[in-house]
């Protein structure tokens, strides 16, 4: 399946300026929407609407696919440079965030905020454990919806440049207290339990 929503089409200014209309239709009929409402405040057809989304329950789901990947170039980019910090990952995260902050606005209000992040956060983690074996499945879950949840609370409080600092700072300590509280999540946890 194509993707709908690439880099490359929102380079077209007329993809973008349509996509920009379904969006903010989106936000003004966030209650009631249908296709008629949507078409009619972004003034564009029907037609037009169904060129760039497959049908109106697909338009969530095309962003979401399109940030992740976005996000993945992006982490596979710093991972290249050697670049494993976690504290640094998570900065590169939520200033990402803030940098795609229509979309992520777009997402968290009108699709399931919480797996958005989950994915984000979990490319992010397969990539840090990629050279440890997961020992714990069920713990790592529950690591990843505690850091969304500090993630989520950034947000509400309005995706604060200046409190991204203190957001990474107590996901650092999540990450760092996870293997007390939640138990080893890698065997390399388990092994370093051990030592």
């Amino acid at each position: 399946m194509a993707d709908r929503i690439t880099e490359e089409k929102l380079k077209n200014k007329r993809f973008r300026d349509t996509e920009e209309k379904i969006l903010t239709a989106f936000f003004l009929v966030k209650d009631y929407l249908s296709i008629e409402r949507i078409i009619k405040i972004a003034k564009i057809s029907r037609s037009t609407l169904y060129r760039h989304h497959k049908n109106l329950t697909q338009v969530v789901p095309d962003y979401e696919r399109y940030i992740i990947k976005k996000f993945r170039r992006i982490i596979q980019k710093s991972l290249c440079s050697n670049n494993n910090n976690i504290k640094e990952l998570y900065q590169r995260m939520l200033i990402f965030i803030v940098a795609n902050k229509r979309i992520a606005q777009f997402l968290f209000s009108f699709g399931d905020n919480h797996i958005t992040l989950e994915k984000m956060i979990q490319c992010l983690q397969s990539k840090l454990l990629s050279s440890r074996k997961i020992a714990n499945e069920k713990m790592l879950n529950i690591y990843v919806k505690e850091v969304a949840g500090v993630i989520e609370e950034w947000e509400k409080n309005g995706y604060s440049i200046d409190e991204i600092s203190t957001t990474v700072n107590k996901i650092v300590y999540l990450t760092s207290t996870a293997r007390a509280r939640l138990g080893p999540i890698t065997y390399q946890d388990k092994y370093d339990k051990i030592k």
